[in-house]
């Protein structure tokens, strides 16, 4: 399908989407409403490093960004969580794993703590107690490693000061003796100077691991309590209501898609374009009955379908320009499509543009132009015609019914000298005025029926049918419109078409479907018809998609009306532009 194709199946069925719209809005946001909120706290930790002026304080400076992102993972630790869990006894370390994130602060040494629940104050106290429990933790962690450290030194310390007594207990003693052992003296010297300075060392390592207990118990620092939050962190009931909206409005588009692409019905006629390349002669407006019977003064009248019915007329007198259609074939692919009012219709307004017109009730099954003109059922029609064409001498000896000059001297040729005295034509024929009945309109006479037979099929198909054709060769007439079956009811339809000069098919745009239009196609392709186009009925009538007549090219768009001449099956069909319906009629009449 083409853009335009898709905007005006979008204004078609605009509402279709603002129901989806509107629904699935209101239904997020009712969602939204009645959802249980959940409130966010969050603390903030400062991981605080102590430096100096030499190289190693550079060094952990560096390392400092690090020491951020091992303490906010610690923080969501199951040692962490599960101290804290412990105190509340209604949450388990799973739940409050899942209610619990931390992460660090781009570019800073803090990190937070963020819990969310459905309590704005049990967050707040979660959030606070996490970031508690971890610096009581990590204090213990780097308290137990100095003690140990302080009494190993401790130790250490003890032993070198006792070596450093026993050493210079020796040397007092060397001192004391009256014969000196200079050797022995200076070998404990030494022995107690290095001892000093382990000594010294110990004591200044000492010292260090106390400067470092004393900054450890500081290096994480709460910089933020958590606070109860006031405002829900989810659910965003106007952003529910957005999503709504924005699903509805992706959902009603997704609906006329689908719907277009399952609805099978012909609505259009670019509906009709994609099934079968026949041209949209006219379009139908949908609208209330026609009164019955039809006479000249309800065709007077300004009805809503009256202009297309002219414009219909026009389009059909430029069918063949060297030869003019003479016998045309109105049916449909179904009963109910409204081919009968179709052909009765273009039959009155052909004889109102001065055309001498026939109009043949072809549906010997289900006849009803009858009562389009109130005519009896006893009339004599089609089916009577047909068996005197078996037969044109008993035909002619039968034939007693006076001529009456209004109604059948425009249907009698030149020629005609009495029932049989038909000239010019081979073989047998019969004359027709018994079997055609004045119906009040100027230029219109109606072939009936007749009497229903209980083998249409067969009689439509038999010779005295082709004798029939060749009589009606000799009524002074321009147009013979046959109504016929529909197409897929019946073959009554196929066999009549191969023996019309062209055949207009009826659509009905809320009952046609593509399946049926389909196999219509099929059936008059092989029947050899010549389709002329297609009439598309009951167009809903405030529907502006589709002009009276359809712009068989898609290509060029023009504001003239376009009027298909569909040509012989070698050549293409041409559009002939036609500026109004008067100068349509101008030419029709000229012809």
């Amino acid at each position: 399908m083409t853009f335009e194709q898709y905007s005006t199946l979008f204004l078609r069925r605009w509402y279709l989407v603002l129901i989806c719209t509107l629904l699935a809005g209101l239904g997020a946001l009712l969602v939204g409403l009645f959802l249980v909120p959940v409130y966010q706290s969050t603390a903030l930790v400062q991981v605080v490093v102590h430096s100096g002026n030499n190289q190693g304080d550079i060094n952990e400076l560096l390392a400092s960004n690090q020491l951020v992102q091992t303490e906010t993972m610690l923080a969501t630790s199951d040692p962490v969580l599960r101290d804290v869990a412990s105190r509340y006894p209604a949450l388990s370390v799973v739940q409050l794993s899942g209610m619990v994130s931390a992460s660090p602060r781009l570019n800073t040494q803090l990190f937070a703590i963020a819990v969310q629940d459905t309590s704005a104050l049990r967050a707040a106290r979660l959030a606070n107690d996490i970031a508690a429990t971890l610096l009581r933790q990590q204090q213990g962690a780097w308290q137990s490693e100095d003690a140990s450290s302080q009494q190993q030194l401790q130790q250490d310390l003890g032993t070198t000061g006792q070596q450093i007594d026993n050493l210079k207990s020796r040397l007092n003693a060397l001192q004391r003796r009256k014969v000196k052992d200079t050797t022995q003296s200076d070998l404990l010297n030494g022995q107690l100077t290095t001892l000093q300075q382990h000594y010294s060392q110990w004591q200044q390592a000492l010292a260090q691991l106390e400067l470092s207990e004393a900054q450890s118990n500081n290096f994480l620092h709460i910089d933020q309590l958590a606070r109860p939050a006031t405002t829900a962190l989810r659910p965003d009931v106007s952003l529910y209501a957005l999503l709504g909206l924005l699903g509805g409005l992706l959902l009603g588009s997704l609906l006329i898609i689908v719907w277009a692409k399952l609805d099978k019905r012909i609505r259009t006629a670019d509906d009709l374009h994609l099934s079968v390349p026949w041209p949209v002669l006219a379009t139908l407006r949908r609208s209330t009955p026609p009164a019955l019977p039809l006479h000249a003064a309800s065709l007077n009248a300004q009805s809503l379908n009256g202009e297309a019915y002219r414009l219909l007329r026009s389009s059909l007198g430029f069918v063949e320009v060297d030869k003019p259609l003479r016998y045309l074939m109105v049916t449909s692919t179904q009963t109910g499509d409204g081919k009968s009012t179709v052909a009765a219709h273009l039959a009155c307004y052909m004889a109102k543009a001065g055309k001498r017109t026939l109009l043949i009730d072809a549906n010997l099954r289900q006849p009803s132009l009858h009562q389009f003109f109130d005519l009896p059922t006893i009339k004599r029609g089609l089916s009577n015609a047909i068996l005197a064409c078996g037969s044109p001498q008993l035909a002619a000896m039968t034939s007693s019914r006076p001529v009456l000059s209004s109604l059948t001297a425009p249907f009698v040729s030149a020629g005609h000298t009495g029932p049989t005295g038909l000239t010019g034509l081979t073989g047998p024929t019969i004359s027709l005025q018994d079997y055609i009945h004045s119906v009040g309109i100027a230029n219109l006479g109606i072939m009936p029926s007749g009497p229903l037979p209980p083998n249409p099929s067969e009689l439509l198909d038999s010779r005295a049918m082709q004798r029939f054709f060749r009589s009606l060769e000799c009524c002074s007439v321009d147009i013979v419109i046959f109504d016929a079956p529909p197409i897929l009811d019946l073959s009554d339809a196929c066999i009549l078409a191969p023996n019309v000069d062209g055949l207009l098919l009826v659509v009905d745009v809320q009952r046609t479907h593509r399946p049926a239009l389909d196999r219509a196609h099929t059936l008059l392709q092989q029947t050899g018809a010549r389709v002329i186009g297609c009439v598309l009925n009951q167009q809903p009538s405030g529907d502006d998609s589709i002009p009276y007549i359809s712009r068989i090219s898609r290509s060029s768009r023009s504001p003239a009306l376009s009027v298909a001449v569909p040509a012989s099956p070698a050549v293409s069909p041409t559009i002939l532009p036609i500026q109004s319906a008067q100068e349509a009629s101008k030419v029709v009449q000229h012809r």
